[in-house]
């Protein structure tokens, strides 16, 4: 299976245009959702075609969100209600400024099996010795977004074992469909990305997996807003109706054939594909993993990406429903 930019772009616009196939009962008030397509999301995907969140009284509505700060701004002005994407400095700093967001639930979480997350070095370096993340040091390493990014979180937990920190390497910004082209052109010395692009790197021989995050953790979620977050009774339904989504993909369920159909409607990626990628976990009630929030912040703190010193209770950043 490989994935060329061109590939991923086309299936990328195909689920940014899909309307979720449920019919709009009258009087239902629209659940408009911030989406980045990503498997990371799958619960929420069955969730909306299953059904389950118009059975919790909203007809769903999904959007396609680019930057966390974008779709933080976006959710606490109210122009959307829900986001599905990675916990970031973006969301410490929109709590600690007060403004009306709140992480929902968890989403995926890092798998005991497998690693659909990965840093990856280039082929030749690995060819040439660099095989362990504590020869990285003074390397550059692409991931999506910044220093504030959830990737970098992730690549600061991997480096952190062999005493590097983020500090110790170059970053630089990039979605997964361009870091192909920047492994192929040399541009880059290594790579964290999610599935597919993965394993398609490898496949395609630009580059190997050394390392992945510790398995057990989940640094992405569903954030709602004020919409949501004035009415807990509505929330609370919405977060079962996600929940419900999450126990359809416990163990094998997620190779289920009526699964994937559902995720390459919502994320456009061909079913072969799907079928060969490593699943990720999700906690059956879409649990929040704190423990991990409060490590996220420390990290970021260190790297000088929080407009704050003082740190937060990470427990409000979690809706209290």
């Amino acid at each position: 299976m490989t994935l060329s930019r061109r590939d991923f772009v086309s299936s990328l616009a195909a689920a940014t245009a899909l309307t979720p196939s449920i019919a709009r009962a009258a009087g239902k008030p629209t659940l408009t959702i911030g989406n980045v397509p990503s498997t990371l999301f799958a619960p929420f995907y069955v969730a909306i075609a299953r059904g389950y969140v118009e059975q919790a009284g909203f007809t769903p509505s999904v959007q396609r969100i680019g930057s966390g700060e974008e779709a933080m701004a976006l959710l606490a002005g109210g122009q959307l209600d829900v986001v599905l994407g990675g916990i970031s400095a973006a969301t410490f700093n929109a709590v600690q400024r007060g403004l009306n967001t709140k992480i929902l639930s968890s989403a995926a979480y890092q798998p005991e099996k497998g690693h659909p997350s990965a840093l990856l070095v280039r082929e030749d370096l690995y060819a040439g010795g660099l095989t362990s993340p504590k020869d990285l040091k003074g390397k550059t390493i692409a991931f999506l977004g910044g220093k504030g990014a959830t990737g970098a979180y992730y690549v600061a937990l991997i480096l952190r074992p062999h005493g590097l920190k983020l500090t110790d390497v170059e970053v630089r910004g990039l979605a997964g469909a361009d870091q192909g082209a920047a492994l192929a052109r040399r541009a880059v010395d290594a790579v964290f990305a999610a599935a597919p692009f993965s394993t398609s790197f490898e496949e395609q021989h630009l580059a190997r997996d050394i390392a992945a995050p510790p398995p057990g953790i989940s640094c992405t979620a569903s954030f709602i807003g004020p919409t949501l977050l004035k009415d807990p009774a509505a929330a609370r339904k919405v977060r079962e109706a996600f929940a419900r989504g999450a126990r359809d993909l416990q163990g094998d369920a997620f190779y289920e054939a009526r699964n994937l159909d559902v995720f390459r409607t919502y994320t456009g990626l061909p079913t072969a594909t799907l079928k060969t990628i490593p699943r990720y976990d999700y906690d059956p009630d879409l649990r929040v993993d704190t423990k991990t929030l409060a490590d996220m912040q420390k990290v970021f703190g260190e790297l000088g990406v929080l407009a704050y010193s003082t740190p937060l209770n990470v427990n409000e950043l979690v809706a209290r429903l």
